[in-house]
């Protein structure tokens, strides 16, 4: 599990859903929530929690649009691979995040050391706990 603390910028929201937006060393991370948790206000520091298979890679031109609204940028630090997965290690401004994707996904874009890529992050992938 990834965990990187963040600060709460701004919480927006209507009757469905509140959009959450984060600041984690310069980058900002949307989030969408369907309830506000009562401890988050505006101005606190949180950790976000995300799992390694919950992050997507993209390698190259991103062409078209995307509607993941996170991106990271980061470069590939270490790669393992295995029979099935392999466990992408990328340095980005948020910190160390380790990414899992298939062994065949990994194969078939080339993945090594020190390659730049983009991380992708669903909004609704990052979840969020107060830091005491």
């Amino acid at each position: 599990m990834n965990a990187l603390r963040a600060e709460v910028e701004t919480i927006q929201g209507d009757e469905f859903f509140n959009i959450v937006e984060l600041n984690i060393n310069n980058v900002k991370l949307k989030l969408l929530k369907t309830e506000i948790p009562p401890w988050m206000d505006i101005g606190d520091t949180v950790e976000c929690q995300i799992q390694e298979a919950s992050i997507s890679v993209c390698k190259g031109a991103k062409e078209g649009n995307v509607s993941i609204e996170n991106h990271i940028e980061g470069v590939i630090s270490k790669v393992l691979v295995g029979d099935v997965l392999c466990e992408l290690t990328l340095d980005t401004p948020c910190g160390e995040i380790k990414s899992l994707i298939t062994s065949d996904a990994c194969r078939r874009m080339s993945m090594s050391r020190g390659e730049r890529v983009t991380l992708l992050l669903k909004a609704v992938d990052i979840k969020l706990h107060p830091v005491l």
